[in-house]
């Protein structure tokens, strides 16, 4: 559970596209630290471009500290306050630091309020009841709030429990009324991202041999204004919602 490249630019991409308004509460699904792919001096720089103007010497000076300190957990909330300016950091971590709220995702829970952002970056898939942290993250999240997801997609031998598919996403988005916001392919050695605009598009990368042996996925969701309960979805290939290429597909990537 990282700010490594992929969440560095899935981050600042929304960010300079308006797509996560600054201010809102942030829930991290897994505690963030600075996983060092990314040079500390681009997020100085980026304190002076993105961050609100009276906050950019404090944060300037924190950095410089935690850079000091190699404190990873610092670096991680400075990048969170300079891209997205959050009220308030919470976080879920059965080992993340002694601030981490130490809590099952395996298990309902609540936290007695809900988020305008929730961050999963590398956690749903060490969690066996996959299915119940999706619907805790439903019901965390504020209606019209953004949950954002970082997951290996293929590759990653024995990293947890699950490797996650762009279905998934296309998927759960339809049963709850989400909004895609963004599905990205990505790679992190070296650097390579890929929009998925579509189901059939993670199809034609397939078919051209272009998906590496470690491929990750991010998603970004937005919960729809008009609150509902998390509706589990059924797989668009046996609900009869997608396209005769991706049918065809079913078997030909076999």
């Amino acid at each position: 559970m990282a700010i490594s490249i992929i969440e560095y630019h899935l981050i600042r991409s929304l960010q300079e596209q308006g797509q996560i308004p600054p201010g809102g509460d942030l829930l991290e699904i897994g505690e963030a630290n600075w996983y060092g792919d990314v040079g500390v001096d681009v997020l100085r720089a980026d304190i002076a471009r993105f961050a609100a103007p009276g906050d950019r010497e404090a944060l300037t000076a924190a950095l410089a500290a935690a850079e000091r300190a190699d404190a990873r957990w610092d670096i991680a909330k400075i990048f969170w306050r300079t891209f997205l300016r959050p009220a308030s950091i919470t976080a879920i971590d059965l080992d993340g630091s002694a601030a981490a709220l130490k809590l099952d995702l395996n298990q309902p829970l609540s936290l007695g309020r809900q988020f305008q952002v929730v961050h999963n970056s590398g956690t749903l898939e060490h969690i066996f009841d996959i299915a119940q942290a999706f619907r805790t993250i439903h019901d965390l999240t504020a209606p019209g709030g953004i949950m954002i997801h970082h997951a290996p997609f293929v590759g990653w031998v024995d990293h947890g429990f699950y490797s996650l598919h762009p279905t998934l996403f296309w998927d759960i988005a339809e049963a709850n009324g989400y909004i895609v916001g963004a599905l990205v392919y990505a790679e992190m050695n070296p650097p390579r991202f890929e929009n998925l605009l579509t189901r059939e598009s993670v199809l034609e990368l397939a078919k051209a041999g272009r998906i590496g042996r470690n491929g990750n996925l991010a998603a970004v969701l937005q919960r729809p204004l008009t609150a509902a309960p998390f509706r589990v979805p059924m797989q668009g290939y046996y609900a009869g919602r997608i396209s005769q290429d991706a049918v065809d597909a079913w078997s030909a990537l076999r």
